[in-house]
């Protein structure tokens, strides 16, 4: 019995680290979209462009060359990086949208 004990308290612990790394990304989005949304309303109240393509492209260039230093796959950190940025792009033009009260 003590061997399989043994392998399901570390799937246990290893479950728990995961937790709290999803945690950790979580708290850091959440950063992330906070610094993007005081961006979103420099840009709004000094009238520039929502959309910075070439901005994105050097962010997507830098994600990939970091995803490939962690060991994780570029093209799933692309993939991310490409819905953060699609939200925050989103929410911006939804904010520059709506009708002041």
């Amino acid at each position: 019995m003590a061997n399989n004990d043994s392998p399901k308290a570390e799937l246990a612990s290893l479950r728990a680290e995961v937790d709290e790394i999803d945690q950790q990304i979580m708290l850091l989005l959440g950063v992330r979209f906070r610094c993007t949304d005081m961006i979103g309303e420099l840009k709004t109240n000094h009238g520039m462009d929502l959309v910075d393509p070439k901005r994105e492209a050097q962010q997507v260039e830098r994600i990939r060359r970091l995803a490939l230093e962690a060991g994780v796959p570029p093209a799933l950190a692309e993939t991310i990086l490409r819905e953060v940025i699609d939200t925050v792009i989103d929410h911006h033009t939804r904010l520059r949208e709506r009708p002041y009260s």
